[in-house]
């Protein structure tokens, strides 16, 4: 049974994409972690409204970025030859080995982070996932300084050690 290219759902997917949706998400969320710290204490509301701010930035460049000029985008992979079956079981190969690289890089950061301390594992989970997917150099470093000054954030503003681990 096949769905035709006109039914309801190919239209609505057409309209919404996931991304839109998430960004959508995001923004909500994010307004009103942002509108609700006004009912904490001045000094108490500073990291909840700058962590918004971010996240407001973020689903906004989320959308945004169908419109950045292709030059500042990832270089692409282009298939010289080939038959659309070898390119099928080959896109399957690399999902597959592209998510157990991201399964490891994940339950590396969280069992490392947890027995050396998050403050040091975040910049360096940062960084290999960045080159694993070939991002251009001066972003990584800009994306791993960046996790590094939240993470910095968190214990300075927040109070929380995450500097020392269960070891």
């Amino acid at each position: 049974m096949s769905i035709s290219k006109l039914s309801p759902m190919n239209r609505l997917t057409d309209v919404a994409r996931g991304e839109h949706v998430f960004a959508a998400l995001l923004t909500a969320l994010a307004a009103y972690m942002f509108v609700t710290a006004y009912d904490f204490p001045p000094a108490a509301r500073l990291f909840p409204q700058a962590a918004s701010g971010l996240v407001l930035v973020a689903a906004v460049l989320r959308v945004v970025n169908r419109f950045i000029p292709y030059e500042f985008t990832r270089n692409d992979s282009v298939v010289l030859s080939g038959s659309d079956a070898d390119e099928s079981s080959t896109s399957e190969t690399e999902d597959r080995t592209r998510m157990l690289v991201l399964g490891t890089l994940i339950t590396g950061y969280i069992f490392v982070g947890y027995a050396v301390g998050l403050f040091w594992v975040t910049p360096l989970f940062a960084f290999a996932y960045l080159v694993y997917t070939r991002q251009k150099w001066w972003v990584t470093a800009i994306i791993t300084a960046a996790l590094t000054g939240v993470a910095y954030v968190f214990v300075v503003l927040m109070n929380v050690d995450i500097v020392t681990g269960g070891i």
